[in-house]
């Protein structure tokens, strides 16, 4: 049998990372990826929907040209921006597995399976295993009616040949909101259907409303409050009934309603690896209830976020093999929503402090009274930081308007170092930029902000 000091079962965010950082510490490493290394997030996730969303901005940037003082606008080719997604998703992948097999990390393309605190099979082949990273990320959920033909999760959406004419999205989180911005913005006719009373649950309210106008703006149809009963139809007609008695047609539906830990085929109930519905228990550094097998990214049911899977992992690696002093603080978790505008929030956000008995106050600059956001014709939106009461620290920080997830460094920064809102605001920011914005919000925890 092989022998390694770290097998890893899963190639995306969770395991190549801790792959790769172990490696760099001089141990040896494989990997058993059933797909492809770069799991959902670099082959049918973050990347290849983030490349469309950055095609779909310039031509919505096109079609205001004349706002810019420009003629002229762009069409597009659904079939031409496939290909330029598939582009970039192989650089990507190709430059990580490049990155693999110069540290010498052995990969296996494989069904993996846990066997035991210090064996891991590969396919048919068994490996010793020093420690072992447990790292096989998500799956779409499908509920009920949504099983049938002709329902699309995100990862089918990636595989159309050809777009439609109208789309019905349910599901009004993240995944839902990005897809209805990117088709409204190819002209397809979009409605969201989300049970819930509003859209991106567990964002700020007044961060929702910015986008829920955006996207009505584009013509996307939001229905929110009631849960679909049934799905019909076939042939480029299918209907979506919903408990309230109304009814949608489109020519596909989309069903994004999240996504489930996937524990099902790891051998985990054999191994005596405790587990429930959300996913795999782990311990402050990533153990499992099996000394020496950790568990990163989706499969612990904690955020399905490919950044956070990978800090999850690189803190397991550093209690394996470093310091064991490498956490990760569930306060200051980012996360980037890329729908138009984006949204970026660093930590809790108001309404949960609230929710928590902590007294907060806010401070927010908007991007209708910053310089470069009207030069730039990006006026919709604005930079919120959320500071505790009794000593005036950075708790969290919401963003909603152009470029948002480039914007939000500053402020996991902020939040992970304790800055005081008010020492933000005496810090000297370049003009003009966005990023003023953030010393205009903290300038409102003293005086105020100059230009509000």
């Amino acid at each position: 049998m092989d022998r390694y000091d770290l097998v890893i079962i899963g190639g995306g965010p969770a395991g190549y990372v801790p792959a790769i950082r172990a490696a760099q510490m001089g141990r040896s490493v494989a990997v058993i990826e059933e797909w492809d290394i770069g799991g959902t997030c670099l082959n049918r996730g973050c990347i290849p929907t983030k490349t469309l969303v950055s095609s779909t901005e310039l031509l919505r940037a096109a079609a205001d040209a004349r706002r810019f003082g420009l003629e002229g606008g762009l069409a597009f080719s659904w079939e031409a921006l496939s290909r330029r997604r598939e582009l970039v998703v192989n650089r990507l992948r190709k430059g990580v597995e490049a990155h693999l097999k110069e540290l010498g990390v052995a990969t296996f393309q494989e069904h993996g399976e846990i066997l035991g605190s210090d064996r891991v099979r590969a396919g048919g082949k068994t490996l010793e295993a020093s420690r072992v990273i447990l790292s096989p990320g998500s799956v779409s959920i499908r509920p009920g009616p949504f099983a049938s033909d002709g329902v699309d999760t995100s990862r089918e959406v990636l595989e159309w040949s050809t777009l439609p004419k109208s789309l019905i999205v349910v599901g009004g989180g993240v995944i839902g909101c990005e897809f209805a911005s990117i088709f409204s913005s190819l002209g397809v006719k979009v409605d969201i259907l989300e049970m819930l009373p509003g859209i991106l649950p567990g964002v700020d309210a007044d961060v929702r409303q910015v986008v829920e106008r955006s996207l009505k703006k584009s013509g996307v149809g939001i229905t929110t409050g009631s849960a679909a009963r049934d799905v019909s139809g076939s042939g480029g007609s299918l209907s979506v009934a919903l408990e309230n008695g109304s009814v949608f047609t489109a020519e596909r539906i989309l069903v994004s309603v999240g996504r489930r830990a996937r524990t099902g085929d790891l051998g985990l109930d054999a191994a005596g690896i405790k587990y429930d519905g959300s996913g795999i228990y782990t311990d402050e550094f990533q153990m499992t209830s099996l000394p020496g097998v950790y568990a990163a990214g989706d499969v612990t049911g904690r955020w399905h976020l490919a950044h956070a899977g990978s800090a999850q992992a690189l803190a397991a690696v550093d209690h394996m093999f470093g310091s064991g002093g490498r956490r990760v603080n569930p306060d200051a978790i980012p996360g980037c929503i890329f729908t138009s505008p984006e949204i970026a929030i660093v930590g809790p956000g108001q309404e949960e402090w609230e929710r928590r008995g902590v007294q907060v106050d806010t401070g927010v600059s908007r991007y209708i009274a910053n310089g470069k956001a009207v030069g730039m014709n990006e006026t919709d939106g604005f930079v919120k930081i959320i500071a505790r009461h009794s000593d005036g620290v950075v708790v969290g920080v919401q963003i909603v308007g152009a470029h948002a997830s480039s914007l939000v460094g500053q402020a996991v920064m902020a939040v992970n170092l304790g800055v005081r809102a008010v020492d933000i605001g005496r810090m000297i920011h370049p003009h003009p930029t966005l990023c003023e914005m953030f010393m205009e919000a903290g300038e409102a925890f003293g005086a105020g902000s100059i230009h509000g």
